[in-house]
């Protein structure tokens, strides 16, 4: 009788060395008005898009990890330019840029559910051009904060949830600065192979993101 070797998917320890290619749906609805001359006005609305990024981790020791992002996007954004004259609707595309560095800690309870603890450098960058000589730029950056839970329920299975401080969450268009917030994130991954899983996860802020990702899970480090 021949017996054939099965594959049974199960993840790794939680593990926080790890490599994750992603691809991101993003709802902006921000809205700007500007008047680049007397007697015109500009406003826009922004709304969907979508993007590639990838982002990372290492292990370090007693806990310890650093990682980061980075993400950039394709937005629609629409326009209407009016004057005294005329009134014209334009479309076109802008470029939204999201990255940060963060340093955490995990504080294990048991092989499965990890507290998670990290502070972050995040930076942020709207590039949107110009319809008649308007500038809606914005480009900022600075400290945050996250908070939440990794878990495995089940072997093949990670459940996790973060709560997220940003100065970088809120885009004010008509006055070309960001405004600080808070975002929650909550996300389920599969693995179908030991260190290999498809995850999928949302993210709730003044941007909401739903996002695919493949994870290739290198475990912790030896040290």
């Amino acid at each position: 009788m021949l017996v054939m070797p099965s594959l049974t998917a199960s993840a790794s320890e939680l593990g926080y060395t790890f490599l994750d290619f992603q691809r991101p749906e993003s709802t902006v609805d921000a809205i700007g008005l500007q008047t680049p001359v007397p007697g015109q006005t500009v406003l826009i609305h922004a709304f969907d898009g979508k993007g590639i990024a990838v982002a990372g981790s290492l292990a370090l020791v007693h806990g310890l990890y650093v990682g980061g992002s980075y993400k950039s996007s394709i937005i629609d954004v629409t326009g209407e330019i009016s004057s005294p004259l005329v009134t014209v609707n334009v479309m076109d595309t802008f470029d939204l840029v999201v990255s940060n560095l963060a340093f955490g800690y995990a504080h294990k309870f048991g092989q499965n559910f990890d507290l998670i603890a990290e502070i972050s450098y995040d930076s942020s960058n709207y590039d949107f051009g110009s319809f008649a000589g308007e500038n809606f730029d914005i480009d900022d950056s600075g400290a945050g904060a996250r908070l939440g839970f990794r878990w495995n329920p089940a072997p093949p299975v990670e459940l996790y949830v973060f709560g997220k401080y940003s100065p970088v969450a809120k885009a004010l268009l008509s006055e070309n600065k960001f405004e600080k917030g808070n975002s929650a994130m909550v996300g389920v991954r599969w693995y179908f192979f030991e260190n290999l899983g498809v995850g999928i996860e949302y993210d709730s802020g003044d941007v909401d993101t739903t996002t695919i990702s493949m994870r290739f899970n290198f475990g912790n480090l030896p040290w």
